[in-house]
């Protein structure tokens, strides 16, 4: 409590309660160690929810799919992170807002093939179909990490609707063609923020946009 007699809450307290809030319900179930597993990853991924800009729907998509993955036990011997990022990007290009692949496996400090494989085993055992994610799907959140706003990212889409398709991992496409429409209005971006952002190298940004620009 400070000098006003109101309650201080540190940032740690405040972590923690935000955590019960995830768990209470769970906590009240868990039965066994298999439960404290899935409470454990619930918790790792709010914990993600601050750098991959997870909204509230976004967040409850992708706890309500690791629940059901957990209840197909398709978590036994399978490493926590690849699961959790398997789920994100499966969740979220469900939604038709995915996260680039690079980005959910930095993240997670994993490899992209580890995800890749889990995300294989998990389509198979769900009813889940899934269409392909196009370039323009990533903008707005490549676009929020780039702090791009509307306007470049609307300048960006029509770009990609002049494009052909199938050039390669679509958010390193739909960060070229951000980078191409702010370069030439000043805003500090370069091939190395850009690829940062899509979850992949700037060589591979610069190429990408390459291909656009001569398209």
């Amino acid at each position: 409590m400070n000098d006003a007699g109101v309650p201080v809450v540190s940032p740690r307290e405040e972590g923690n309660e935000q955590n019960n809030e995830i768990s209470k319900e769970w906590d009240l179930k868990a039965r066994d160690s298999s439960e404290e597993v899935l409470i454990e990853l619930l918790l790792d991924l709010d914990n993600l929810t601050p750098n991959l800009l997870l909204s509230k729907t976004e967040l409850d998509r992708c706890s309500e799919l690791l629940v059901q993955v957990w209840e197909k036990n398709l978590l036994h011997g399978r490493k926590r992170e690849h699961v959790i990022g398997a789920v994100l990007v499966i969740a979220l290009r469900d939604l038709g807002k995915p996260r680039p692949l690079g980005v959910v496996a930095n993240e997670l400090d994993v490899e992209r093939v580890s995800i890749q494989r889990v995300i294989k085993k998990i389509l198979r055992e769900l009813p889940l179909s899934l269409s392909p994610p196009q370039a323009v799907d990533y903008l707005p959140f490549v676009g929020a990490l780039l702090t791009l706003d509307k306007e470049v990212q609307s300048a960006a889409a029509a770009v990609l609707d002049q494009c052909e398709t199938g050039l390669g991992d679509p958010a390193v496409t739909a960060v070229a063609a951000l980078y191409l429409v702010a370069k030439p209005r000043g805003i500090a971006i370069t091939y190395s923020s850009a690829g940062a952002a899509a979850g992949s190298a700037k060589e591979t940004v610069w190429k990408r946009a390459k291909l656009l620009r001569d398209r």
